[in-house]
C-alpha cells in the first residue's frame, strides 16, 4: 500500500484551488490501494480572512513545520503532494515547508500543484529568486493548469531532474446531481465569490441595458458575499435600475443547489478581470449552459472562441452587453456552443482525472 501525505487547503472556503484539493484528496482517500494522511493549510476561515494579516495565522503556519516534520518521520510517506504558492510573501513559508519535506522524506516522490498563473511575471521581476526556484523544484514533479501556463511560467527555469505535467481542471459532480432538464433561454446565471473583479456590478450594468431590449430576461446572482455592505451595494443598484422582480440574489450556493441552477439557466457569464481556470465554466458546460468568460489569455489553449464558449475580452458593461446579445439574438448559436461545451467539458473532465491518478504513480 502507497502511503500520501497531502498538504493542501481544502474548504472552507470554497475557492477553485480548495475545491481541486479536495478532488485530489478524496479521489486517492477513498482508493484502498494508497493510505493517505492529511496536513491542512487552513489560515482563512472565510472569504474576508484571506489575504489578511492574523496572529493567528503565523501560529498555524508554525504548528504546521512541526506537523511536517512529525508526519514526514513518523508516516514516511512514499508521495508528497504539496498545494503550493510559490509567489509573494507565501514563497516564503512555502519554500521552508517543501525543504523540510526533502530534508525529513528524502526519499519521496515531491508532486508540487500550482492552481493559479502568476510565476513568470514574479519571477521576471525578481530575476535573483530563479536560483531559489532552481533550488525548490530540483527532483519535484510541477503541475500546471494548462500547456501554455507550462510552457510560459515552468519551461524556461531550465529545470534539472524535475518533470513538468499538465493537468486541467476537473469537477466534483455526484451522479445524485442529475435533473429533468428544466432549461430556460431567457435566464441568465453568474456563480461565483461575490469579490469585485469578478464583474458582478458591471453585469448587472449589462442586464440594465439588455432589459430595455429584452425585456423577458432574468439574471440570477449565486455565490458568497466577502461582508454584507457588499451585498448592501448590490441590492441597491438592483433596486435602483428597478429590477426586484427579474434579478435574483441567492447567496451562496453548495452541492446538488448549484447544479440546478445551471441547469435552470440558458447562459452562464463569468465577467471577471482576473480568471485563471475557473471551475464554475466546467460546471456549467457540464449543464449544457451557453458559457460567457473571460480569461482568453490563460484558456484560449483548452477552449475554442465560437466553438465551447465566447470569450469575452471587454468586461465593461457594454461589453458584456454586446456578448449576452449575440445568444439572445442567435438561439442556435447558443445551442451549439452549449453542446460543444459539454463535450468539451467530458473531455477535460476524462483527461483530468486519468492525470491526476497517473501522478500517483511510482516510477
Amino acid at each position: 500500500m502507497r502511503k500520501i501525505l497531502f498538504i493542501i487547503q481544502l474548504p472552507p472556503p470554497v475557492h477553485g484551488a480548495s475545491l481541486m484539493n479536495k478532488l485530489v484528496f478524496d479521489r486517492m482517500n477513498l482508493n484502498p490501494a494508497y493510505k493517505c494522511k492529511l496536513i491542512k493549510l487552513n489560515f482563512a476561515r472565510n472569504l474576508s480572512d484571506l489575504q489578511k494579516f492574523k496572529p493567528r495565522k503565523i501560529f498555524r503556519a508554525l504548528s504546521i513545520v512541526f506537523e511536517i516534520i512529525f508526519k514526514s518521520i513518523s508516516f514516511r510517506p512514499d508521495i508528497v503532494y504539496f498545494s503550493m504558492v510559490p509567489i509573494g510573501y507565501v514563497l516564503i513559508r512555502d519554500s521552508l515547508y517543501l525543504i523540510l519535506l526533502k530534508l525529513f522524506a528524502p526519499n519521496s516522490k515531491k508532486v508540487i500543484h500550482l492552481h493559479r498563473p502568476g510565476l513568470a511575471q514574479f519571477y521576471n521581476r525578481n530575476k535573483g529568486i530563479i536560483k531559489l526556484y532552481k533550488l525548490l523544484f530540483k527532483n519535484c514533479e510541477l503541475v500546471h493548469l494548462t500547456p501554455g501556463l507550462a510552457q510560459k511560467e515552468l519551461i524556461p527555469l531550465n529545470l534539472t531532474n524535475s518533470k513538468v505535467t499538465v493537468v486541467p481542471n476537473s469537477i466534483i459532480k455526484a451522479h445524485a446531481y442529475s435533473f429533468e432538464p428544466t432549461k430556460d433561454s431567457n435566464n441568465i446565471l453568474f456563480l461565483s465569490n461575490f469579490l469585485r473583479h469578478k464583474g458582478y456590478l458591471e453585469l448587472v450594468d449589462a442586464f440594465f441595458m439588455l432589459h430595455q431590449k429584452y425585456p423577458a430576461l432574468s439574471l440570477t446572482l449565486a455565490g458568497a458575499f466577502v461582508n454584507e455592505s457588499d451585498r448592501e451595494e448590490l441590492l441597491k443598484k438592483i433596486h435602483g435600475y428597478q429590477l426586484d422582480n427579474y434579478v435574483e440574489v441567492v447567496g451562496p450556493v453548495y452541492g446538488s443547489k448549484r447544479y440546478e441552477l445551471y441547469n435552470r439557466a440558458g447562459i452562464f457569464v463569468l465577467p471577471s478581470k482576473l480568471e485563471y481556470f475557473p471551475l464554475v465554466i466546467l460546471e456549467a458546460m457540464s449543464e449544457r449552459c451557453a458559457v460567457i468568460c473571460s480569461g482568453r489569455s490563460n484558456l484560449d489553449d483548452i477552449f475554442v472562441d465560437y466553438e465551447h464558449l465566447l470569450y469575452l475580452d471587454n468586461t465593461e458593461p457594454q461589453g458584456i452587453y454586446n456578448k449576452i446579445a449575440e445568444f439572445i439574438e442567435s438561439p442556435e448559436l447558443a445551442k451549439t456552443i452549449a453542446n460543444k461545451g459539454y463535450n468539451q467539458y467530458l473531455k477535460i473532465q476524462n483527461e483530468s482525472l486519468y492525470k491526476i491518478d497517473r501522478l500517483f504513480e511510482l516510477t
